[in-house]
């Protein structure tokens, strides 16, 4: 009789769910600073190290809240490159481009959950990258209800207004919603607000995850 309970009071948490919310990098596209950072080096003949320095965290932050435009972000990179460097920014979007892999095998989960629940897209991007790009050639986007993007509400994971934004476009509550991300400050926030939560590590682990949340997913391999 405990079981039966127990199986019960599990099934009617599981159907408080109504909305899944993905992160997009590491999660549904892998992602490769690497190559992006040994392009510009090519197109520069600079060291690794130099264009690191010049990519500051503050630059790339202002540009995913959307506070500085393309070409203040370009710009303000190239300004921060040695004097007599001579960066092209053609060289510089192909490079930002490499940063940008394969969408990744997750995205037959997403699919699959697409038929059960509202599937959002909750994520750290810039304009570039979404409309230029993913918009353009990720499958995702056909199986989404929305998506909130950092750029577009002017604020980052883990700060906590852009979940709150999150649930008033889905127009839901942080008990009803799972949010998947790579990153365990993400979900760290995310858990503040009452959020259930999945730290993202590869497919099978997420599937796993979501059967043990009783939410009806891929068969496990």
């Amino acid at each position: 009789m405990r079981i039966v309970y127990f199986n019960y009071i599990f099934a009617q948490k599981h159907n408080m769910i109504k909305n899944i919310f993905f992160d997009i990098g590491n999660v549904l596209i892998d992602i490769y600073p690497e190559d992006c950072i040994q392009y510009w080096v090519d197109s520069t003949d600079l060291k690794k190290e130099e264009i690191i320095k010049a990519f500051s965290t503050d630059l790339h932050n202002n540009y995913e809240i959307g506070k500085i435009s393309n070409d203040e972000f370009f710009y303000g990179f190239k300004n921060a490159l040695p004097q007599l460097c001579c960066l092209k920014k053609s060289d510089f979007w192909r490079g930002w481009d490499k940063l940008l892999g394969k969408e990744k095998r997750t995205i037959k989960i997403l699919e699959f959950l697409s038929k059960d629940y509202n599937i959002w897209l909750l994520s750290n991007t810039n304009p570039m990258h979404i409309n230029n790009k993913l918009k353009l050639s990720s499958d995702f986007f056909k199986y989404i209800n929305g998506s909130i993007f950092s750029f577009e509400v002017g604020a980052r994971k883990p700060n906590l207004t852009i979940y709150k934004k999150a649930l008033t476009l889905s127009n839901t509550v942080a008990s009803e919603s799972l949010f998947i991300d790579d990153l365990i400050e993400n979900i760290d926030a995310a858990n503040r607000l009452g959020w259930k939560t999945i730290h993202y590590k590869n497919y099978n682990s997420l599937n796993q995850k979501l059967h043990d949340l009783g939410i009806k997913t891929l068969k496990l391999n």
